[in-house]
């Protein structure tokens, strides 16, 4: 679901709770830049620098904010894919080098962009905000190169390392349900997840939604499925195939918590965004 606006807000993950209200707000929480009405922000990466990397659904863009600098924060451009309408999931492949997903997705006609989707590197190594007369700029230009296009997406949503000494990312796709290996050095797709459980089904006001955002951790796959309202986990061999059955972490809350994007805090709890469920709920460690 399209958000009418969007903020971003800075919260201190690693925390002792062990449950979370849908409707209690975290402690430690403040805001770091609120966007315009009409903005979808799909993505957020952290640098090891503590700087924040932010792609934009509708605008072809990748930003970065300083969470750390004084008010009023302001994002900067780092990068626009001319050729696309979209950037959605943003990876760190190497040290501050980042893989990110561009395509030609449109909500105001519904077309999925077919041909369109590609995956580009971002190398940001060298790369900061600074300020020059009290504007926030970049200190060097980011070098950017496509690693791939992926004839066969219809939506590239969700991305993940699968592992760093192979060079090799797990992709999402939202639309056709399926998850994606890709080589970063050969630029090889193969798809290594197509089942139930990353099948689309249609959800009110959007296209038909299968695998939302993903994570490879501790040998395994974490993936959310948007249509499904579920979060799911399978173990994977290197090659990010599966080596055991695939089983529910959970499933949302209401009948509007389409599971998205999702990441972990310190002790392995997971937050994940619930779309059209307009909040965030906490899966705590199993």
């Amino acid at each position: 679901m399209k958000l009418k606006s969007f903020a971003i807000f800075g919260t201190f993950l690693c925390t002792s709770r062990v449950t979370l209200a849908k409707s209690a707000v975290l402690d430690q929480t403040s805001l770091i830049y609120e966007f315009p009405n009409n903005t979808w922000v799909e993505n957020i990466a952290a640098r090891n620098n503590g700087e924040l990397l932010l792609s934009i659904v509708g605008t072809p863009q990748l930003f970065t904010i300083d969470p750390s600098a004084p008010s009023p924060r302001q994002p900067v451009l780092i990068h626009e894919f001319t050729d696309s309408l979209d950037v959605f999931g943003i990876a760190e492949y190497q040290t501050d080098r980042f893989a990110v997903l561009t395509g030609n997705f449109s909500f105001e006609t519904g077309d999925l962009g077919l041909g369109s989707w590609a995956v580009w590197s971002v190398d940001l190594n060298g790369v900061k905000i600074s300020i020059v007369n009290e504007e926030p700029t970049l200190s060097s230009t980011p070098k950017v190169a496509k690693i791939a296009d992926i004839p066969p997406a219809q939506i590239l949503d969700g991305l993940s390392l699968l592992s760093q000494k192979q060079q090799t990312l797990l992709i999402g796709d939202l639309s056709a349900g399926v998850i994606y290996r890709l080589d970063i050095e050969s630029g090889d797709v193969a798809t290594v997840l197509n089942e139930t459980f990353t099948a689309a089904v249609p959800i009110p006001h959007f296209a038909p939604s299968g695998v939302g955002g993903l994570h490879v951790r501790n040998g395994e796959l974490f993936f959310s499925n948007v249509g499904q309202q579920k979060l799911f986990k399978v173990p994977i061999d290197e090659d990010g195939t599966p080596s055991g059955p695939v089983t529910v972490v959970a499933s949302g809350l209401s009948t509007l918590d389409g599971y998205d994007d999702f990441t972990f805090d310190c002790a392995g709890n997971i937050f994940v965004t619930t779309g059209g469920g307009n909040s965030i709920e906490m899966i705590c460690r199993w």
